[in-house]
C-alpha cells in the first residue's frame, strides 16, 4: 500500500513524459523522495567558475541529450545516475512531473521536475565530484527551521533554506515550496519569480 506522503506527491504531479520541442533549451531535474526518512535529495554542485550555477544548492539534473535521452524523464534518469549513482529505473518509482519552470539567470531554459519515490530507503550513494562537492537528505519536518528572509543572494533579497554551508534559493527554492505546499501542507515565504 502506498503511503499517504507518496499518494500526496503523485497527485500534484502530470503522468506525461514531456519531450522538448525545438523552440527552447530543456533539462530535468530529479527529485528523489525518500519515504522513509520523509526527506528529498539536495546536492551543492561543485565550484566551477564557468558554471553559472556554481556552488549552488540543487537536484540532480541537466541538460535534455538528443541522442541519449527519449524524453525528459529519461533526462532526469541519466544525470541521477551521473551525479549520485543512483539507477532510478531500478532504485525508485516515477511518481510523475511538474510543470516547466525557468532559472532566473536562464529564462530560455525549461526545466522539468520529474518526481520519484525510492524503493530502498538506504541507497548507496555516488557523487560525483565534477558535478556534486556533497548531497544530502533535506528532512520535510526540518525545512522551515532553516528559512530565512531577505538573504542577500546576488544583490537581490530573496527567500532561502541555509543549512551550514549550502543555501537553497532560486529554482530549487521554487520547486521545493510548491512541493510542501501542495503534497504537504507547509508553506514557505513567497520567492519574488513564484507565480502563485
Amino acid at each position: 500500500m502506498e503511503g499517504y506522503a507518496v499518494a500526496q506527491l503523485r497527485s500534484i504531479t502530470k503522468s506525461d513524459r514531456p519531450s522538448p520541442d525545438n523552440e527552447h533549451s530543456w533539462a530535468a531535474v530529479a527529485v528523489i523522495y525518500n519515504p522513509c526518512l520523509n526527506a528529498v535529495l539536495i546536492g551543492k554542485r561543485t565550484e566551477n567558475p564557468s558554471d553559472p550555477w556554481s556552488g549552488d544548492a540543487a537536484f540532480p539534473g541537466g541538460r535534455f541529450n538528443p541522442r541519449k535521452d527519449r524524453d525528459l524523464v529519461e533526462t532526469a534518469i541519466r544525470e541521477a545516475r551521473e551525479e549520485v549513482g543512483l539507477d532510478l529505473t531500478k532504485d525508485a518509482e516515477l511518481l510523475g512531473v511538474l510543470d516547466p519552470i525557468s532559472p532566473s539567470n536562464a529564462p530560455n531554459i525549461n526545466v522539468v521536475p520529474v518526481i520519484f519515490s525510492l524503493k530502498d530507503c538506504n541507497p548507496k550513494l555516488t557523487i560525483n565530484e565534477t558535478e556534486l562537492s556533497k548531497v544530502f537528505w533535506l528532512y520535510i519536518s526540518d525545512v522551515t527551521n532553516y528559512v530565512k528572509l531577505n538573504v542577500m543572494i546576488k544583490g537581490f533579497p530573496r527567500p532561502a533554506i541555509i543549512m551550514g554551508d549550502v543555501t537553497i534559493w532560486g529554482m530549487t527554492y521554487r520547486i521545493l515550496r510548491k512541493l510542501l505546499r501542495e503534497a504537504f501542507g507547509i508553506d514557505l515565504p513567497r520567492d519574488p519569480r513564484d507565480i502563485g
